[in-house]
């Protein structure tokens, strides 16, 4: 099968799998309000590391924790988007409503045989996204042993 159109089937089940998990979510919600809203995310590799780039619009930077779960398996995004005070203040009748706001949490499965390197991950934000990069480990290469010789 063209690379193509594998890569488009396997898109498509993701996004089926993320908007029935958007609904389980949104039905969780309705119990639960501390929990509210996802961010959309994207995760690559490239040959130095796993990068992780999130879409958090108008979430200030000291709102946002990130962590490594202890078997480095996964990442934990969490934080809050607030409405600023004077804004909702101002408002006396929504006429469309599509942006979430209150807290948010993402846990993001690494890609499997990942090695990442705790010391060096680093997270920036700019224009509205996280960026996330998980330098992989990386072993030592190929050595040759010396063998002495007896005799």
């Amino acid at each position: 099968m063209n690379r193509f159109y594998e890569d488009l089937i396997r898109q498509m089940e993701q996004e089926f799998e993320r908007s029935d998990e958007i609904l389980r979510r949104f039905l969780h919600s309705v119990t639960s309000p501390e929990r509210f809203w996802e961010p959309q995310a994207d995760v690559y590799e490239t040959r130095e590391a796993v990068k992780v780039k999130i879409e958090l619009a108008g979430v200030r930077s000291d709102a946002i924790h990130v962590e490594l779960s202890e078997d480095g398996r996964a990442l934990h995004i969490r934080g809050i988007r607030e409405d600023e005070r004077k804004e909702a203040a101002d408002r006396i009748l929504f006429h469309q409503m599509e942006i979430y706001l209150g807290p948010f949490e993402r846990v993001l499965p690494l890609p499997p045989g990942a090695e990442v390197d705790r010391d060096q991950v680093q997270a920036t934000f700019r224009d509205g996204f996280l960026m996330i990069t998980l330098p992989k480990r990386v072993g030592p290469g190929p050595q040759s042993t010396r063998i002495p010789v007896q005799g």
